[in-house]
């Protein structure tokens, strides 16, 4: 049977510390690693949904009323989604539909998404995130 006390050290032995510290260390480590992608994937969805708000409304406002070509709500919205990369997003132009507005009048186009976030070994967790872009019809 092998003794408590080491020779060499003069005290107890510390096979079992390593492997004790890595644990935890490495459940700190993981938990940022983890943590700053999550935040980093939030931010770009984020940023996503205002980049959509924005070409939605500048895509509202060169196809106003005397354009030739005037669009309807569902329009706007279905560019928009061609343009969300895997997101399925949500779009409104709350003051009405766009082939509605005169040159000068300003149209709002909100775009909002549900973020999922955690799953796997934490539970899933929805964040709504949502912009909102106003352009000047143009023609």
């Amino acid at each position: 049977m092998r003794s408590k006390w080491s020779r060499t050290t003069g005290g107890r032995s510390e096979r079992g510390e390593t492997l004790v510290e890595f644990a935890f260390a490495s459940v700190i480590f993981f938990t940022i690693v983890f943590g700053a992608i999550e935040f980093g994937l939030g931010v770009w969805n984020y940023n996503l949904v205002s980049d959509l708000a924005q070409e939605g409304a500048r895509y509202a406002a060169v196809h106003g009323q005397n354009s030739g070509s005037a669009i309807t709500e569902a329009q706007v919205a279905s560019y928009v989604q061609t343009r969300a990369i895997g997101l399925n997003v949500t779009t409104t132009t709350p003051a009405g539909a766009p082939n509605t507005k005169i040159p000068g009048t300003v149209i709002e186009v909100q775009v909002a998404h549900n973020l999922n976030v955690g799953g796997g070994l934490l539970p899933s967790w929805a964040f709504p995130i949502s912009s909102t872009a106003r352009m000047i019809v143009a023609r």
